[in-house]
This record gives structure tokens, C-alpha cells and sequence, in this order.
């Protein structure tokens, strides 16, 4: 058996061979996605919500284990993390052929402490409870706040697990690998990727930050609109603001008072408004093939590829 691997390749390498790794092994590296300036002041705005974190309660998230939560408002360097056009070209290639937006689901610091024992091998995506999984529901990025190592407790993955048929295997040790990454470096995987946080037995903590992202139609793990209301987020970017959930899921989920939710964020949104569609292009064009039949006197066919078909 070939010893698994995480293919680590620069910010520049063609989409096409990115791509291609996360479609065969489910993960891959991004090294040195975040300048050290950046990686200073990141550092810099989120070690003081560190310092004042409590440890977790519960096997899962471990008891040696600090969880920050909410970095989009603790943080401007986590705010243009979570747009970068790398990572979300990236999650398009993965999400976006399922799904017209895509949400932020979840921002969390995770600082595992010196005595933490490895967390249990999972899935993310088992949140979502499908009896069938047929495409990604989400995906993840970790990016490197300190060093990860295999001592510290470096994330564990099992590449192209993603593939496999039967979601109840457990996986071997020798099936795995450590993602060791220096600070600054990012790890992306599949929603459907078993990995696992890795054991710390050195004596300092290792902190990553994971930002992860869904389908737009799914209910994400951190309620984004209470983490950022109306009047936080009218200050973001629209790129933010979009995966936040300020925006039309077509056809027509998120709507407010049958408008986009963006105009919550305008300087006068009081007016009211007509409510309206909010559909994809092939709804518009099978209503407008019907009412053409429909207006003719004709009848409509047996099934909507028929209907496609009338020019």
C-alpha cells in the first residue's frame, strides 16, 4: 500500500492541477497564502479573545480545547481570509456546481492545548442528515495560525476517502496522514473528507483558524445574521456580505418582504416594495415556453424536457 500524501503547491499553480488534486485525494495545501504581515495582525486582534476563551466541554470538541467563535466580527484579516478569490474560486470548483450562492457556515478558532487527545475520526458533513450524499454539502479550510506539527497535534486526513463508497468504513492508521503546515499555509478539504484533529504532546498550544463554507440552501452551522446583524454587516464588502447570507439563494430562498435581504442593508430600505421572482434562467424560460402554449390554445406536453424542446 502506497503511503497516503497531502500534495502542498503555491497560491499560483494552475486552477486546472488544483482542482484536479482536490477531485482525486479530497485535500490539498496552499503554502504561504497569508503574507506574515497579515499573519502579525491577525495575531495581533484575535490573542487577546484567545487569552479570555474557556476551554470546551464535551469529548468531541475536547476538554483541553479552545473554541473562538464569530471571527468575522473579531477580526478585518479573518473578514478578507474568508473572500480571498483563491479560496473561493476554489470552493466554486467544489460547491458551486450545486447551488447559485454559496454561505460562510461556520469561522472558529481552534487553539488545542497541550494533554489534548486526538479527536475521533469524522466527516463534516454528517451534520447535514442525508440519507443519501450525492455531492458535496460543504467544505473547509484550515489555515495555520501557529506551526501545525505532528507533535502539536497537526490535523489528520485520509486522503480520497471522499471517494469511497461505504461512509461507515473506519479508516486504518496507515490510511492517514498529518497535515504539517507552517503558519500561514491552508488546508482545504472536502466536506466529505475523514480527518480529525490531531493529539498535542508538546508543551504548547497549536491554533489554526477553520473557515468553512455550504451550499446556499442549506442551514449553516453558525447563525451568520445573529454573529453579523444588519448593522455590522452593511459595513462589510459585498463578497462578504454575500456568503454571509445577505442574498438570494434562486429560486427564492432568503428572501425579506419578497426582496433581496441586501436591501436591508441600504441607507433607506422603509419603501415598500412589490414582492418578486427571484427564479433560475431555465424557470424563466419553461414559464414563458407554457404561457406561449397557453396563449395559442395548445396543450402542454407530457414532461418538462418536452416542453424544453418547443422552440
Amino acid at each position: 500500500m502506497t503511503a497516503p500524501v497531502i500534495q502542498y503547491v503555491k497560491t499560483d499553480t494552475d486552477f486546472e492541477e488544483i482542482a484536479a488534486i482536490l477531485d482525486c485525494d479530497g485535500v490539498i495545501c496552499f503554502k504561504g497564502i497569508l503574507p506574515k504581515d497579515s499573519l502579525g495582525t491577525l495575531r495581533e486582534e484575535l490573542d487577546p479573545y484567545f487569552a479570555k476563551t474557556k476551554f470546551c466541554e464535551g469529548p468531541f470538541v475536547g476538554t483541553q480545547t479552545k473554541r473562538l467563535n464569530g471571527l468575522v466580527v473579531k477580526s478585518a484579516i479573518a473578514r478578507d481570509m474568508i473572500i480571498n478569490p483563491l479560496i473561493l474560486k476554489t470552493m466554486d470548483h467544489i460547491l458551486g456546481p450545486f447551488c447559485s450562492t454559496i454561505l460562510l457556515n461556520i469561522t472558529q478558532g481552534i487553539q488545542i492545548w497541550p494533554g489534548q487527545r486526538a479527536q475521533v475520526i469524522h466527516a463534516d458533513d454528517v451534520m447535514y442528515p442525508m440519507k443519501r450524499y450525492e455531492h458535496e454539502l460543504m467544505a473547509d479550510v484550515i489555515w495555520a495560525y501557529s506551526d501545525f506539527t505532528k507533535e502539536n497535534g497537526a490535523t489528520v486526513v485520509v486522503p480520497g476517502s471522499h471517494r469511497w463508497n461505504d461512509r461507515n468504513r473506519i479508516p486504518q492508521k496507515e490510511e492517514s496522514v498529518q497535515a504539517e503546515m507552517n503558519a500561514g499555509d491552508a488546508l482545504i478539504y472536502r466536506g466529505s473528507l475523514l480527518h480529525n484533529g490531531g493529539a498535542n504532546k508538546s508543551n504548547q498550544p497549536r491554533t489554526g483558524l477553520l473557515i468553512s463554507y455550504c451550499l446556499g440552501w442549506l442551514r449553516q452551522f453558525e447563525n451568520q445574521f445573529l454573529v453579523a446583524p444588519p448593522y455590522i454587516a452593511k459595513a462589510f464588502k459585498k463578497e462578504l456580505r454575500d456568503v454571509l447570507g445577505y442574498t438570494i439563494h434562486r429560486p427564492n430562498l432568503g428572501q425579506v418582504d419578497g426582496n433581496d435581504p441586501s436591501l436591508l442593508l441600504s441607507a433607506d430600505h422603509s419603501e415598500e416594495m412589490p414582492t418578486r421572482d427571484w427564479l433560475q434562467p431555465l424557470g424563466y424560460a419553461l414559464i414563458e415556453k407554457a404561457q406561449k402554449l397557453e396563449d395559442a390554445g395548445q396543450k402542454l406536453p407530457a414532461t418538462l424536457e418536452d416542453l424544453m424542446r418547443i422552440h
